[in-house]
């Protein structure tokens, strides 16, 4: 079964709303340039409340290790999202989080040895795989190239968990998972109604479609 995660929440009612759709995980996003910023404090308000077996991740552009370690810690977080490419494979592995996932942009050239050899070096077993735009490290609504995404978790998926990012929303989720056969998949602007604010029903339809999708 693919797994679910609805990235950007910033309010109680929205987490609460996708935990009950049946979504496996949420993402908290704390960097400084992004209009679902969330403040460390609501981060924690928000995960105490949330049930059990849900996972909580933070997403991280512009922290260093240290200050991920500590806004992990603070707010109770199990993921550590590193967007950014200044992440060496040493400072991923410093990260005191229970798993940390490498997010990858790739262009069409993409040579998927990158991924091999950060995880070899960073211990790291979980990446993501998000659309390619200069100067913006995710969450555009742009889809990731379908050919491209499915050579990249083609190949990565034989050894590591590939989790697909990108425009996803419920009129294409279900073509990508069939495409690509990722462990995961995960999306924020395609279950908003503006940025940081979730829509009930696209949530509950984005969960559904992927729910509905199975391959052998």
């Amino acid at each position: 079964m693919t797994k679910i995660k609805i990235c950007g929440i910033t309010r109680l009612q929205d987490a609460l709303e996708a935990s009950k759709a049946g979504a496996d995980a949420l993402g908290f996003n704390f960097s400084s340039i992004s209009p679902r910023m969330i403040d460390p404090e609501l981060a924690k308000a928000i995960i105490k409340k949330l049930p059990p077996f849900i996972q909580a991740t933070g997403i991280f552009v512009d922290h260093s290790p240290s200050e991920i370690n500590t806004i992990c810690r603070f707010c109770n977080l199990q993921i550590a999202q590193l967007h950014s490419n200044h992440y060496t494979p040493l400072q991923a592995r410093s990260i005191k989080a229970t798993t940390v996932i490498k997010v990858f942009r790739p262009e069409l050239d993409f040579a998927v040895e990158e991924v091999f050899e950060f995880a070899q070096e960073s211990g790291i077993n979980a990446f993501l795989f998000d659309a390619y735009r200069p100067g913006i490290p995710g969450g555009t609504g742009e889809t990731i190239n379908t050919s491209l995404a499915a050579r990249i978790c083609n190949a990565v998926g034989t050894s590591y968990y590939a989790i697909l990012a990108g425009g996803l929303n419920e009129t294409n989720v279900s073509n990508a998972i069939l495409q690509t056969r990722p462990y995961a998949v995960d999306t924020a602007s395609g279950v908003e109604s503006i940025p940081g604010i979730k829509d009930t029903a696209k949530m509950k339809a984005f969960i559904k479609a992927v729910r509905q999708t199975t391959y052998t």
